[in-house]
């Protein structure tokens, strides 16, 4: 019954005052006094089985209804007034300080060109901030294989300590602007092992790892939809989403988690497990829920 209450609330709310020719209308006369009051029917306090269960299949078909609705209108997005609890794994990659106040999850993908066009922003960010802040890496595959095999060697990458100097070179590499637009180096996608080796990486180590490293793939997938992901980039600063991307939005959320990190009693290298995670939406609340 909770949800044929908030469909019709939902239908009630969609009415507003228009102007329209009943507005001239004369009012109309005054009402004729109320009848006597009846007794209750005891049909009132003991509906009959055949209600009972006419109501039983209203229910079930408007569970139906929202159904084909939520798929039609796909995932549903986490919401902006909102923190989500987050969870980081052992194996993301992690830039910043591990103690630190403020948590940015990042999920993202390498030949995302609005990823690319984000990355600026994100080492602002832990540039101004090197005590405070910290990127968590979630990864995201959006266009395919090629895509996933380069995440696979940022993250091995992340096992030899190396991630945040690969994770530069690649972007460096695999997007050039042309005017303001990233544009993807398709040679460069299979020159990876040349971009790992200029920055010192062993290779057969990173292969070695690359290959368990897809399990760190299917994590941030299944990680990122649970809270209503399904593009990047995506930002969640203290578990809030944030849209805006460019430095002033994510530094704006970033002092205003600072200030509710000093103004607690938790200490900063505790803050994101006994506060964000404990306290943080689990998932995106559904679009017909009370």
């Amino acid at each position: 019954m909770k949800l044929l209450s908030s469909i019709l609330i939902l239908a009630v709310a969609a009415c507003d005052r228009s102007p329209s020719k009943l507005d001239a209308v004369s009012p109309p006369a005054p009402a004729l006094a109320a009848p006597p009051a009846r007794a209750a029917s005891p049909l009132a306090a003991n509906p009959p089985a055949d209600l009972e269960s006419r109501l039983a299949r209203i229910e079930r078909r408007i569970d139906k209804v929202a159904g084909v609705l939520d798929q039609a209108l796909g995932p549903n997005q986490p919401d902006p007034a909102a923190t989500y609890a987050v969870p980081i794994g052992e194996h993301d990659p992690i830039e910043g300080p591990r103690d630190a106040k403020v948590t940015i999850v990042e999920g993202y993908e390498f030949l995302c060109p609005y990823c690319f066009l984000a990355e600026p922003a994100v080492q602002q960010i832990l540039a101004k901030y090197p005590s405070d802040v910290r990127v968590v890496s979630k990864y995201l595959v959006i266009h395919g294989a090629p895509a996933a095999s380069i995440g696979t060697y940022a993250c091995a990458a992340a096992k030899q300590g190396k991630f945040a100097p690969l994770k530069a070179a690649l972007w460096s590499h695999l997007f050039k602007l042309e005017g303001d637009a990233p544009r993807v180096q398709q040679d460069q996608i299979a020159n990876l092992d040349a971009i790992a080796t200029s920055v010192g990486l062993d290779l057969d180590k990173l292969k070695a790892d690359a290959e368990t490293c897809k399990a760190w793939l299917s994590s941030s997938r299944d990680e990122l939809a649970t809270v209503g992901v399904n593009g990047t980039p995506t930002f969640f600063i203290n578990g809030r989403p944030v849209r805006d991307r460019s430095f002033a939005g994510l530094e704006k959320v970033v002092r205003e988690e600072l200030a509710k990190v000093s103004a607690s009693s938790v200490a900063p290298a505790d803050y994101y497990d006994r506060v964000v995670m404990a306290s943080g939406l689990k998932q995106p609340r559904g679009r017909f829920d009370d």
